[in-house]
């Protein structure tokens, strides 16, 4: 998934939470089949902070031959204040989505 990809797809998450009001999401990026180098990990944290909702929360699935990509993504988007998330557990990443989110409406799951 190319950068421009990204930002399409993200732009459908980020319009399906100005929809709902919501401010949880899950991202499963358990499809990508390569790693991005350091500009494409510095634009993707810029596509995910942009717009976002404040005190927003992102549940990122992974593999586990991603933890260093999702690491580095964790630590970009935490400096600007986005609180981002990386799980190897779909299940784990959706308790905490829920447990974050107690007594809102469930959100959507988006994936790639």
């Amino acid at each position: 998934m190319t950068v421009a990809e990204m930002t399409t797809a993200w732009r459908e998450v980020q319009e399906a939470l100005a929809g709902t009001g919501a401010k949880r999401v899950l991202v499963d990026v358990t499809a990508l089949k390569s790693g991005l180098d350091m500009k494409e990990l510095f634009d993707l944290a810029k596509i995910l902070w942009r717009d976002f909702p404040e005190s927003g929360r992102i549940a990122l699935v992974i593999r586990w031959d991603q933890a260093r990509f999702a690491k580095l993504l964790e630590m970009l988007v935490r400096t600007v204040g986005l609180y981002l998330t990386a799980f190897v557990s779909g299940e784990q990443a959706e308790a905490w989505i829920l447990e974050e989110a107690k007594g809102r409406e469930p959100l959507e799951e988006f994936a790639n």
